[in-house]
């Protein structure tokens, strides 16, 4: 009887041990989701490489492709085909994010091969970790006299480099969608940085949330040197909530909880412009240097003094998950009006080729706030963009849009009429994204595309 006890007592000893331990190992894992202690990170690093990136490297170039909508590959139209000006593009070109610069007929006069992991070299420092380069996107970009190229890697970076693709710097920050020269020197961009409303709940107490622990995603203004160096950082949502306007940071409604679909934006910026000295006068309620911001999550454009950062002037719509607003020389802003939501992509975030074709260049007047269409949403104007896009104004009153799901780059006349236009053309199905294109002058440069070494 004695032997029979000691067997019970020792099976249950060993079984609330392991019960003990099995509990304190669930217990463990509850709490180390959510506040995300080893090795929960770990594991989800882990998690990524081996299952989730490794799917998607087997098609990562699909990434980047969108529906053709048959406007056929390469040049297409060409007025000036003996002018020396040239186009920048920024995109996805020959299975590669790649940056090119073209004359009109198209030809290339150099090309900047773009790979991810040999600008960052080291993974535990880079801003992103991806298994393959083509999981990046490449996104604002802009060239110097001496032919150097400047982008942004989509919230993954930013890297200088000369026009021989050798590194000159980069930043180590998640840089996005927009990349402009200021006019004082250096350069200005966004960037974005994440908090927990858990651990600084007295950030925008009106709606952060303390009871969760999520990431809030807070986008920046970067203002660099010429070498790379930040020398400023402002809060975009700091700005409007200190300008008295924190109605406009909820006005979707969105209550920033923990949730897995949510990506906990609180305004998804895409553009930052600056006011040239030259066009001030042009705008009276303004003054040179001040800011233009685009919030596509809000429809929401701001423009902000840059050196008291209060807001001036701001209006939400009529554009749609708008992008890009510039300063025109006729006192106006011009704007990316996108004028599409998500639903005009298929589950696989291609375009649908029956969806609306209703992307536009809209003008507002600051002062009246009356509201035309430059161009698009017209017979024959036909455009469609349902997230990113560009448009540069230039010198002749014309512009130079990127429609970033067509792969499409088109320079229009004042009138409307269109003078140049390439093509994107990956294959008989798709067409290559482009994000960005910027025209230069021949006499912009200061040096020859001289040879490099392969």
């Amino acid at each position: 009887m004695k032997r029979f006890f000691e067997e019970l007592s020792a099976r249950l000893f060993w079984s609330c041990l392991i019960f003990t331990v099995l509990f304190g190992a669930v217990l463990y894992g509850i709490f180390a989701q959510i506040k995300h202690w080893p090795p929960v990170p770990q594991l989800r690093t882990a998690y990524n490489v081996l299952f989730i990136e490794k799917t998607l490297t087997s098609s990562a170039d699909q990434k980047h492709l969108q529906p053709s909508r048959g406007q056929g590959e390469g040049v297409t139209v060409n007025t000036k085909p003996d002018s020396s000006d040239t186009i920048l593009m920024l995109g996805f070109f020959e299975g590669e994010n790649q940056a090119r610069l073209v004359n009109r007929n198209g030809n290339v006069i150099r090309k900047w091969s773009l790979n991810y992991h040999e600008h960052f070299p080291d993974a535990e420092t880079r801003p992103c970790t991806m298994l393959t380069p083509l999981l990046t996107d490449v996104h604002g970009a802009v060239l110097t006299p001496r032919g150097d190229l400047i982008f942004n890697y989509e919230y993954c970076g930013t890297v200088k480099l000369d026009q021989c693709s050798n590194i000159i710097w980069t930043i180590n920050e998640k840089t996005h969608h927009s990349l402009i020269e200021a006019e004082g020197g250096g350069y200005l961009l966004l960037s974005r940085d994440e908090w927990k409303a858990a651990d600084e709940p007295e950030r925008f107490p009106p709606f952060s949330t303390p009871a969760t622990n999520q990431l809030i995603s807070e986008d920046l203004i970067l203002r660099l040197d010429e070498h790379g160096e930040i020398l400023e950082r402002f809060s975009i949502p700091e700005i409007i909530f200190d300008s008295g306007l924190s109605a406009l940071l909820t006005a979707s409604g969105q209550t920033f909880k923990s949730s897995k679909v949510a990506r906990g934006e609180l305004v998804h910026a895409n553009k930052i412009a600056e006011l040239p000295t030259a066009l001030a006068g042009k705008f009276p309620l303004f003054t040179p240097g001040d800011w233009a911001i685009s919030m596509r999550g809000l429809n929401l454009i701001v423009v902000v003094d840059s050196k008291t950062k209060a807001v001036k002037w701001y209006q939400t719509g009529p554009w749609v998950r708008q992008h890009d607003p510039e300063f025109r020389p006729d006192g106006k802003i011009s704007v990316f009006n996108n004028n599409a939501y998500l639903t005009s992509y298929d589950e696989l975030e291609k375009t649908r080729l029956s969806a609306p074709r209703d992307t536009n260049i809209m003008l507002i007047d600051p002062v009246s706030r009356e509201t035309e269409i430059a161009y698009g949403s017209r017979p024959g104007q036909e455009m469609l963009s349902v997230v990113r896009g560009q448009h540069e104004i230039l010198s002749d009153g014309g512009m130079l849009i990127t429609e970033f799901d067509a792969g499409r780059v088109l320079e229009v006349t004042a009138e409307g009429d269109i003078v140049w236009e390439y093509v994107n053309r990956f294959d008989d199905d798709f067409v290559g994204e482009i994000t960005n294109s910027k025209l230069y002058s021949a006499e912009f440069f200061q040096t020859k595309w001289g040879e490099c070494e392969s």
